[in-house]
Formats: C-alpha cells, structure tokens, sequence
C-alpha cells in the first residue's frame, strides 16, 4: 500500500494566508515594505488600493519621510500658484486701464492730503499749532489744476452710503522733523553741524501704478522756503508722471 505525502498541503496553508494578509493590508490602507538592493521602502496604500510611496530608509539607516516632502512642495506650489494669479490679475487691471479713456490736460486731479505728521523736535519748536501744515495746504491751494479733497468721514449709521469712499487720485503722506546736519560754513569753508528741517513725502496712486518719494532739506529758520520747494516737487510727481494716466472722470 503507497503512502501519499501530505507535506505540500501544510506548506501551501501558511503561504496562502500570507498573501491574503498582504492583500488585505493593502486594501485596508496600512503599510508594507519591500528591499531593494538593500534599501527599505515603505508603501500605504489608498482606498482604491493604489501605492503611495511613504518613506525610504537605506542601507546607512536614513530615512526619507516623502510625506513631507510632498507637503512642501504642495505649500510652494500653492505659493506659486498664487503669485502667478496676483500677478495675472495686475496685468488685467492695468490693460484695463490702459485703454480707458485719460483725463484731459487741464481737468482737475483730485489729490487726498493725509494730515502732516511731525517728530517731537518740531511739535517743540513749531510756534503755532498747526501752522507748517497749513503752509503746505496753502501751497496746493494755489494751484489751478490740483484739489486737495476731504476724505469722507462720514458714518453708514447716518445713513451716508458714500462712508469709507475716496475720489482721490492720489494720496499724499507727509511729514517733517528736524535733524542736525553737517554743512560747509559759508564764511570759513569748514564743516560745520546745523539744524534742518527735513520735508519728507510718499506718492501714491492706483491708476496708474506709481509710488514716489520726495525730500527737502533747508536751515530751521526758512522753513517757510523749505516748505515751498517741497511743495513743488509733490506737484511735478502729481502733474507729469501721474497725471497722464489718470483715466476720465
């Protein structure tokens, strides 16, 4: 009578419960690993039962977590993603404007002239309260083709539904202190320290895109002349670089 082996039933038990560990694990989402020459690399698998690759440890033991790394460059993706669309959306806005129909040469240029800001050295030495800012605001007055315009404050409380609503074409910000400069005495030619008084300005407009800076420096006692030729450079920056491109009104 022939005996059958019965040996290759036990082997083929255990291996068939191995893979269907395996395959269970990577319909469930958990992780597995494989070698390759030497390197360890851990898989997750999705719902749809795709593998992801996780983290790679080599044969030195670093590890590579990719989930990181994909986290990263999703963050600078996204960054990027944005400043390109910043970037479309200013172009947008400036073609727009380009084509708009431009103010005439002699229409008014509406220009919001933020309240003067003064260091502690000046608010010292200013004689009456006020009086430089209205120097300045005198200076604009004059002028035939800037209008200083008052920003609305007015309440929506009140029924105003122009509050927070500014015609301005322009903004204006400036401010004055005084500082110890180093000059050439006139009479002996030698450096000499004198306090001046420094006129400072941001220029701002929207349409078009422009941001300038102006400064004038004179001696303490002609501020009044100081003023003047501040005034004058604010109104050249106004009148021939922004006014141009002002659109109708």
């Amino acid at each position: 009578m022939s005996m059958t082996s019965n040996r290759p039933k036990y082997v083929l038990i255990p291996g068939s419960i191995v893979m269907a560990c395996l395959a269970l694990t990577a319909c469930t989402g958990g992780p597995y690993s494989s070698k390759v020459q030497g390197d360890k690399k851990v898989y997750r698998a999705d719902e749809q039962s795709n593998r992801a690759f996780a983290n790679e440890t080599d044969q030195d033991g670093q590890s590579t977590n990719q989930s990181a790394q994909d986290s990263k460059v999703k963050r600078q993706l996204s960054a990027q993603e944005m400043a390109e669309q910043l970037k479309a959306k200013k172009a947008e806005q400036f073609d727009i404007s380009s084509r708009a129909p431009k103010r005439q040469a002699n229409a008014p240029i509406y220009v919001n002239l933020a309240p003067l800001v003064l260091d502690d050295k000046m608010r010292q030495a200013e004689k009456s309260k006020g009086a430089v800012e209205q120097q300045i605001r005198s200076e604009f007055n004059a002028d035939p083709i800037i209008k200083l315009i008052e920003e609305n404050r007015g309440s929506a409380d009140k029924g105003d539904l122009r509050a927070g609503f500014s015609i301005a074409d322009v903004e204006v910000v400036p401010k004055v202190s005084i500082k110890d400069v180093y000059v050439l005495q006139p009479k002996t030619g030698k450096p000499g320290k004198m306090a001046a008084v420094v006129f400072e300005a941001t220029i701002t407009s929207q349409v078009p895109p422009v941001t300038s800076t102006v400064s004038e420096t004179g001696h303490i006692l002609q501020k009044a002349e100081v003023s003047k030729r501040f005034v004058t450079q604010i109104k050249e920056v106004i009148l021939e670089k922004i006014g141009p491109g002002i659109p109708a009104h």
